[in-house]
């Protein structure tokens, strides 16, 4: 373990614990553990884009939408999606984007537009969208990101997911020739998890990923995070607790989904001494994804984000490199009938 992890770890041990309130409804962590059923592409017919502004070489919009996510009741807080649309000056109108989900922790968009700095540069495209439960989206009485309940837990998994997919949709509709998903740490989980559902190509980084957030939460670093007694006052005792929540958050893994239909597009950056996700993890969605490349960040999970930024970029601009253009209709000329 490096060990700016390890020092992470006893600041993070600090702070107000995950699943205060315990399990949360018991009948949504039943509903959520038997997994998605009938996947359907989400729509975004509501879409809402505020006034372009400019930022230096960048146009900027901010977006909001009413969560498509059906899988359970969301907070209120939570119910309308935010997110910020990044489009380089120079690329025109529609360049390539990719969608940046948050890593645990990352409220607001700050994180995510360092990560996104050199591929705007390079005249790609960047989105940024805000989690349910995070930033603007926390609900009432939530200390910072330590979600409350472990259904809680699930829920902004699933609806962060189906949010992603629809923007992703949204973005193609649009007129983007290609997309792609990534995040760090949480973030990456979350994009190798949406992208099992897109049904179009799509360029795939996960970083500083996992499998499943059970190893996260019950070995790494963040294990000292959940509040093991409370969780452990329904189930016998806190280590009865932490199998419990492993056996919970293994169904939410990537790997009981379907594979990528083509894993070339797909590369895995890992932290060669991470302290937060184990190694084995990262290691086991390499071997569902076949045919998906292993890249590595020196250092621990901390330092991979900090110091990183040029090889996750370098990776994303790589996975891109692999896909085609979507070939849209072209739109009749003005004035032309329809035919």
């Amino acid at each position: 373990m490096h060990w700016m992890d390890a020092l992470a770890g006893r600041l993070m041990s600090r702070r107000p614990p995950f699943f205060e309130e315990g399990w949360g409804s018991q009948a949504l962590l039943e509903r959520l553990s038997r997994g998605p059923q009938g996947f359907a592409l989400p729509e975004l017919h509501e879409v809402t884009l505020g006034a372009s502004r400019r930022e230096g070489g960048l146009w900027v919009q901010e977006g909001r939408f009413p969560s498509p996510a059906a899988v359970g009741p969301l907070p209120t807080a939570s119910a309308e999606a935010r997110f910020q649309l990044l489009l380089p000056v120079k690329a025109g109108p529609r360049p390539p984007v990719c969608l940046f989900l948050a890593s645990s922790g990352d409220h607001g968009f700050g994180l995510r537009r360092f990560l996104a700095q050199p591929l705007l540069a390079a005249g790609m495209g960047a989105v940024l969208l805000e989690n349910p439960y995070y930033g603007s989206r926390r609900p009432p009485g939530q200390k910072g990101e330590a979600l409350r309940t472990v259904a809680d837990l699930l829920l902004m998994g699933r609806a962060t997911a189906v949010e992603a997919v629809a923007l992703l949709g949204w973005l193609l509709a649009r007129g983007h020739p290609k997309v792609g998903i990534s995040g760090y740490s949480m973030g990456g989980s979350m994009a190798a998890y949406a992208a099992c559902f897109f049904p179009l190509p799509l360029a795939v980084v996960p970083v500083a990923v996992a499998h499943s957030a059970a190893p996260v939460f019950t070995q790494g670093v963040l294990s000292a995070l959940p509040d093991w007694e409370t969780l452990g006052r329904t189930c016998g005792g806190p280590e009865a607790a932490r199998q419990r929540l492993a056996e919970l958050l293994e169904g939410f893994s990537v790997t009981q989904l379907a594979p990528l239909p083509n894993p070339r597009r797909a590369i895995i950056v890992a932290a060669r001494k991470d302290g937060f996700v184990p190694s084995a993890s990262t290691l086991r969605l390499l071997q569902h994804w076949r045919g998906a490349e292993l890249r590595y960040l020196q250092g621990g999970h901390v330092r991979g984000l900090v110091a990183g930024r040029s090889i996750i970029a370098r990776a994303i601009l790589d996975a891109f490199s692999r896909i085609e253009d979507l070939q849209l209709p072209e739109e009749p000329p003005e004035g032309a009938a329809p035919g």
